[in-house]
C-alpha cells in the first residue's frame, strides 16, 4: 500500500513539473512575439503612407535593443522588415524605408517629396540610422 502512495506523489510531482515547464516555455515564447507587434504596423505601413513608420520609433528600438555595431542586416529586416530600397555594396549598404509619405488611396504621389529611414551598414554591421527627406 506504501508503496502505491509513494507511486502517486512521486507521480503528482513530476506531472507537475512538466506542467509548470510547459507553462513557462509558453509564456517565455509569447513573450517574444510581443517584443515586435509595432512592427507589424510598421511593415504593412507600405511607402509610410498610414504614418506608423518614424525615425522615433525606429531610433527606441535601436537604442534598446543596443543594436548599433551589434546587428547585421539580416537582424534589421527581422524587425522592419523588406527595405523598399537598397543602396550600397557588399560593404557599404543602406537600407531604406519610407517614411510619413504623400499617398492617395494607399498609393504614393509620384511627384511629392519624400522622406526615408535610412539604416546604414559598414561590413554588414549596423552602424547608424538616420532620416532623409527630399
Amino acid at each position: 500500500m506504501e508503496k502505491k502512495e509513494a507511486y502517486r506523489t512521486k507521480s503528482k510531482i513530476y506531472f507537475s513539473f512538466i506542467l509548470k515547464t510547459i507553462i513557462i516555455s509558453f509564456l517565455i515564447s509569447c513573450s517574444k512575439d510581443g517584443e515586435h507587434k509595432p512592427f507589424h504596423k510598421w511593415i504593412d505601413d507600405i511607402y509610410g503612407c498610414k504614418g506608423y513608420r518614424n525615425i522615433e520609433l525606429a531610433q527606441f528600438t535601436i537604442s534598446k535593443n543596443d543594436m548599433i555595431n551589434n546587428s547585421s542586416e539580416s537582424d534589421v529586416v527581422k524587425v522592419f522588415g523588406e527595405a523598399d530600397f537598397i543602396e550600397g555594396n557588399l560593404l557599404n549598404k543602406q537600407l531604406l524605408y519610407l517614411s510619413n509619405s504623400n499617398c492617395e488611396d494607399g498609393k504614393l504621389v509620384k511627384e511629392s517629396d519624400k522622406c526615408y529611414i535610412v539604416f546604414t551598414f559598414e561590413l554588414n554591421k549596423l552602424k547608424s540610422i538616420s532620416e532623409l527627406c527630399e
